[in-house]
């Protein structure tokens, strides 16, 4: 029997490419999926098959380079409900408190939990946590390593967590669910949480129950003509800093210094361009199929999110990580500890030492064999069919429960 999904997402890039298998594969197995997305990522969603609900984002506007560091990522917490916000307008004048169409389960990413929460109260219905970042439970804090990582924490006091509080408590009184406190509604735990990488790569894997199901990232369809590499014989190096951080020129210009006298062909997705000349064997690219190009390369220098960390690792391919937000600081020190690559903190970044960190990296065969033990797990975490039975499966649960209540 299909079934009616609806996923809420904001329109990140590294929260909606890792979904797109999932919804394909829901889709093609008879389920009807609807899709909250703006821009790029509609694209993506409409490609997949779902039915696009627009929504006008609050983060879409949002320079992520700027906010999302380990000095201001605070700033990101009411940003975060007042993106639930919208999507609840888009949603609510969409599908009425009593509308026949409405969804049977709300899968939602947990940078807008409040929003895929409060519609799965709304409607009675079962909700799902996608995790394109790391997940927590009781031997694995997420919010206690950025603390870590960072050095930093917030007094409860803090004017973003206040703004925060008062957002989300008004958005819950919008909605009748006035009942819960903060610590309820946030502290709540879905009976399904997809997680978008392995559990090889979670904390704590092995003591995460079968609430989580780590399905790892999207990988897509190969395509009918594939990148080929530029001619030489020198091995490959990529540079990118994904879809959203990515307007750091210096950073760039550091990487073309560092770069430039190794024995590799570099290339760099710098989506604003970069002025000036560049060692003879840097290429600047607006964009590339990262995908199709980490296939080729020796070794990858990123920001460290996760999405580009398990691109590079899909193909076994070691990684650099050259982080400052806290999830991205997070995930550097996991690959460090998994013997992935190496990282350096962007705070103490300079040319000689992305230098040394690229050279062990690539030159390092403990650190490859690790490379391509991942690659390993991942396609053995299932993909998007794996996650669609989980759906289903969870689906089926929550049905039989509801006709046992009657």
């Amino acid at each position: 029997m299909s079934s009616h999904i609806i996923v809420v997402n904001n329109p990140g890039l590294g929260h909606v490419l890792p979904t797109i298998d999932t919804v394909a594969e829901l889709v093609r197995r008879g389920n009807r999926v609807t899709y909250t997305a703006t821009g790029a990522a509609a694209g993506l969603a409409a490609a997949a098959g779902a039915e696009v609900l627009e929504f006008e984002s609050v983060l879409a506007g949002v320079d992520l380079a700027a906010v999302d560091t380990a000095g201001e990522s605070h700033r990101l917490l009411p940003l975060q409900v007042r993106e639930s916000e919208a999507i609840l307008r888009a949603v609510t004048a969409r599908f009425g408190a009593h509308s026949p169409d409405r969804p049977d389960l709300v899968a939602y990413d947990t940078t807008v939990y409040h929003a895929g929460r409060i519609l799965a109260r709304e409607w009675g219905v079962p909700a799902v946590a996608l995790c394109a970042t790391l997940s927590s439970n009781e031997h694995f804090s997420l919010v206690d390593r950025f603390v870590a990582v960072t050095g930093t924490g917030l007094p409860r006091n803090h004017p973003a967590l206040r703004e925060f509080g008062t957002r989300l408590l008004r958005l819950l009184a919008a909605h009748g669910q006035g009942d819960q406190t903060i610590e309820q509604f946030v502290g709540r735990q879905e009976g399904l949480h997809l997680g978008f990488y392995p559990r090889s790569f979670q904390y704590a894997g092995d003591t995460f129950d079968e609430r989580h199901v780590f399905v790892g990232p999207h990988l897509g369809v190969p395509p009918a003509d594939p990148w080929t590499p530029p001619p030489g014989d020198r091995p490959l190096l990529v540079v990118s800093l994904g879809t959203s951080v990515h307007r750091k020129p210096g950073f760039f210009r550091t990487c073309a210094e560092a770069l430039g006298e190794l024995p590799y062909r570099v290339l760099m997705t710098v989506p604003d361009g970069l002025d000036g000349p560049l060692p003879a064997n840097v290429a600047t690219h607006r964009w590339l199929p990262l995908a199709e190009v980490l296939a080729h390369a020796a070794g990858f220098v990123c920001h460290g999110g996760l999405g580009s960390v398990m691109t590079a690792l899909a193909n076994g391919v070691p990684v650099v990580v050259v982080a400052d937000g806290p999830e991205r600081l997070v995930n550097a020190a996991r690959v460090e500890e998994l013997g992935l690559g190496r990282s350096v903190p962007e705070a103490r970044l300079t040319a000689h030492r992305l230098r040394g960190a690229v050279l062990e990296a690539v030159t390092d065969p403990f650190v490859r064999e690790a490379a391509e033990a991942m690659r390993d797990d991942i396609r053995d975490a299932g993909g998007g069919s794996r996650a669609a039975d989980a759906v289903e499966g969870y689906l089926k649960v929550a049905g039989d429960r509801a006709r046992e209540d009657r």
